[in-house]
Order: structure tokens, then C-alpha cells, then sequence
């Protein structure tokens, strides 16, 4: 038969084990609230991905880059390709959990189409980028062949974006007679995707 004292030793020590428990939740659940066991990335891999004018992103921003300051399939940028070039592309890309931010730059030269899998795009960045977050910004039109693009079309281009999760940037590279050359609209640009990565450091 237990006695008094005993039951007073294992109920001292039944609250001591609750008590250490408690600690323990509250202190892993402190740690995943400062992202130390959420994100494992590094907060310098931030990349530009798309189409020309990447090069003129990365030119106006400080912290989102180029993978390679020559267009490949391997740098995920290239002159003249659209959306299916790039989920291609990024398909044959090696798993990279250590990517901080991808920043989407396509549907410019696919005329913004309507028929384009970007689902199947962004949950192949997804794969390939698992910790990353990603952006997107919306393309250039009223030249070439994009001469009798509406905003309307981009707009719901972009829409598919926001509804597979990713942040859409307000400001288009937009109506242009060049897209071609360092506008000024690169630099607002630029600061925004610069805004949006220190946010979520």
C-alpha cells in the first residue's frame, strides 16, 4: 500500500514532468515564431527568374539578382521566352531549399495569354524553391506585337498568380514604347521588391 509520503513524492514529481513539458512547448513554439525552425535560408539568394527585363530588375535592386548575368536555361532568364520556357526550365533546376525570395518575371512575350499553366509554373518553383517566397511582377505592353494589349488582360493574367499564392506587385512595368532600356518604372520597381524581402527577413 502506498503511503501518504510516496504520494506526495509522485505527485511532486508528476507536477514537476508537466511543468518541464509546458517549458519545452512554449519554448519550440518561441523558436518557430522567429522563423529559426520555419525558413533554413539564406537571406542573400534572392532571385530574378523570366524573361529581358530582368536584367533591368536586377539593375534597380539591392537585394533580388540574377542567377547568372547570362540568359540560359540554367540562369531560369532569357531573352524572347514565355511561361512555358520557364516552368521548363526551372523543372530541370536542382532543389535549392537555401533561396530566400524568387521574383516571377514573365508573360510579356506570350502576349499575357490566357491558356498559360501558371499553376503549373508556381508549383514547380514551389518544388524546386520550398522555402522561398516568391513574387511576381507584371510585364510591358503597347509595343510590337503587344501594341494592342489592355490592362484588363494583364490584370487577370496576374490574377492566376495571386490565387496560386503568390505576391503579385502592384506597379507593371506597363505601357511602354521600349521596355528595353532602364526606365524609371525599373527603379520603383526595384524598391518595392527591396520593400518586400526586408519585410519578411
Amino acid at each position: 500500500m502506498v503511503s501518504k509520503r510516496n504520494m506526495l513524492i509522485i505527485g511532486s514529481i508528476s507536477l514537476t514532468a508537466l511543468a518541464i513539458t509546458i517549458v519545452v512547448v512554449v519554448l519550440i513554439k518561441r523558436l518557430k515564431n522567429k522563423g529559426l525552425d520555419k525558413r533554413k535560408v539564406d537571406k542573400n539568394k534572392n532571385y530574378i527568374i523570366g524573361d529581358s527585363q530582368s536584367p533591368y530588375l536586377d539593375r534597380n535592386s539591392e537585394r533580388a539578382k540574377l542567377i547568372n548575368n547570362t540568359g540560359s536555361p540554367t540562369a531560369l532568364w532569357e531573352g524572347g521566352i514565355n511561361l512555358n520556357w520557364l516552368k521548363d526550365s526551372v523543372a530541370d533546376y536542382p532543389i535549392s531549399e537555401d533561396v530566400n525570395t524568387i521574383v516571377v518575371n514573365v508573360g510579356t512575350n506570350g502576349k499575357f495569354n490566357k491558356n498559360d499553366n501558371v499553376s503549373r509554373l508556381i508549383s514547380t518553383i514551389k518544388e524546386k524553391f520550398p522555402n522561398a517566397n516568391i513574387l511576381a511582377v507584371k510585364g510591358s505592353w503597347g509595343w510590337g506585337y503587344n501594341e494592342n494589349v489592355t490592362t484588363e488582360l494583364v490584370n487577370n493574367y496576374y490574377k492566376k498568380f495571386k490565387d496560386n499564392g503568390v505576391d503579385v506587385i502592384d506597379v507593371a512595368i506597363g505601357n511602354v514604347k521600349d521596355p528595353h532600356r532602364n526606365l524609371p518604372i525599373y527603379n520603383e520597381i526595384g524598391q518595392i521588391i527591396d520593400q518586400k524581402i526586408k519585410k519578411n527577413d
